[in-house]
C-alpha cells in the first residue's frame, strides 16, 4: 500500500452509510479520483472541513490496487460562497462532470488546475457573472487539453480581421466574410469583431488578464452559443449537469 499527498478541489461527494463517503477530487498529478472518506460526514470529524464540497485542500492517502483512502487532509481554501446560489452550484457541477469525463483521456495540466482555481475564487466572491464564466472556462479547457481552435486569422487570405467573420466549429477555423463560402447554420456561427477579440482573448491571454474583458449582452450570447457548441462537439458528448443548468435560465 502506497502512501501519497496531493492537493485537489473536492468536485462531487457521495454519502456512504450514516457517517462515510466518497468525493471526488481534481487532481493536477493524477486527473480526478476517487477517495473513500471514513467519517467524513460527521459535523466535527477531523477531516470533514477539508474533504467537504468546492474545498481545495491538500490530502494524504493510502493508494491501494488503484482504491484510495484518505488518513488527513488539510484546507488550503474553502469556496463558502459558492453555496450561496443554485446557479453557482450548477455551474460547478457542469464543470465537475466536464473534468471527470476528459480526466482519463488526457494528460491533465497545473494551467487546467489553475483555470479551475480561478473560476471557483469569483464565483465564490459572486464577482462575475456565471454565464461569462462559462465561457472561459468551456473555451480555456479545451484549448489546455490540446484542442485549441485555429483563430489567428482567415486560412484563405490570412486576415486578422473584418466587420464579420465565421467561426467554424468543425474544422475549428476562422474565416473573413469575404473568404467564407458556407451557410451558417449549427455548426458555422456569424460573429463581429468584438466576438471575434474575445475569443481570441480567452484562447491566448495570460492568466493573469484572462477574465479582464467585456462584451455586450447581444455578443455574449454569441459567444455562449459558440463556446458551449464547441466543447460540445468536440467533446462527442452531452452533459445531464449542462442541461440542468440552462433549465435555470442563466444569462
Amino acid at each position: 500500500m502506497e502512501i501519497i499527498t496531493l492537493k485537489g478541489v473536492v468536485l462531487r461527494e457521495y454519502p456512504v452509510g450514516e457517517n462515510d463517503k466518497f468525493i471526488h477530487v481534481f487532481t493536477t498529478e493524477r486527473g480526478v479520483i476517487e477517495i473513500s472518506v471514513r467519517g467524513g460526514r460527521k459535523l466535527n470529524g477531523k477531516n470533514t472541513g477539508g474533504s467537504q464540497l468546492f474545498s481545495y485542500s491538500l490530502f494524504s492517502v493510502r493508494s491501494d490496487k488503484g482504491r484510495y483512502f484518505l488518513d488527513s487532509c488539510e484546507p488550503i481554501h474553502l469556496f463558502y460562497g459558492i453555496r450561496k446560489e443554485l446557479e453557482r452550484i450548477s455551474l460547478v457541477s457542469y464543470m465537475a462532470e466536464v473534468i471527470g469525463y476528459v480526466a482519463g483521456q488526457h494528460e491533465q495540466k497545473e494551467e487546467v488546475m489553475r483555470l479551475v482555481l480561478n473560476i471557483l475564487h469569483f464565483l465564490s466572491k459572486g464577482e462575475r457573472k456565471c454565464g461569462f464564466l462559462k465561457c472561459i472556462f468551456e473555451m480555456r479547457f479545451m484549448t489546455e487539453i490540446g484542442m485549441m481552435p485555429d483563430i489567428v486569422c482567415c486560412p484563405v487570405c490570412m486576415s486578422y480581421i473584418s466587420d464579420h467573420m465565421c467561426f467554424d466549429l468543425l474544422s475549428t477555423k476562422l474565416y473573413c466574410s469575404d473568404c467564407f463560402r458556407g451557410s451558417y447554420d449549427d455548426t458555422q456561427i456569424r460573429m463581429g469583431k468584438s466576438v471575434v477579440y474575445a475569443l481570441r482573448h480567452i484562447v491566448f491571454a495570460d492568466f493573469n488578464r484572462l477574465f479582464n474583458f467585456r462584451l455586450s449582452d447581444k455578443n455574449m450570447k454569441v459567444l455562449q452559443r459558440l463556446t458551449e457548441s464547441y466543447l460540445l462537439i468536440h467533446l462527442g458528448r452531452e452533459f445531464k449537469t449542462l442541461d440542468f443548468y440552462k433549465s435555470l435560465g442563466i444569462d
